[in-house]
């Protein structure tokens, strides 16, 4: 079963996505901001990452750049209402537009998966 992260600052996001997830065979881990993902990323292996782009402490944008170094190959969907402010690239990386429907958010981790 593949593991994905959730971090979003909102815990009515986090909870969605993860029921979204789950119940499409994933096991899910949720965060509500950058700092928080990274401890749980030293303490486990993820197989992607779902991050929102504006939160508190550590936003998406410095989340990815401390976990590329380290996950380069880790697929990444940033999720967020303010799409033009992701300035993180790299392969495997997709940006997604808020709101998002549950059945777009699975393909997107689907596909990135596959």
């Amino acid at each position: 079963m593949k593991h994905v992260l959730v971090v979003d600052d909102e815990e009515a996001i986090t909870y969605i996505f993860r029921r979204y997830l789950e119940a499409a065979g994933y096991c899910v881990s949720t965060a509500h901001d950058g700092l928080e993902a990274l401890a749980l990323f030293d303490r486990q292996p993820f197989d992607a990452l779902v991050t929102d782009a504006r939160m508190p402490r550590m936003n998406g944008n410095e989340l990815i750049e401390r976990l590329r170094p380290l996950h380069p190959d880790l697929p990444i969907a940033v999720v967020s209402a303010y799409p033009m402010e992701i300035r993180a690239a790299g392969r495997g990386l997709r940006v997604l537009s808020k709101p998002i429907e549950g059945a777009t958010l699975v393909k997107a981790v689907e596909d990135m998966l596959a």
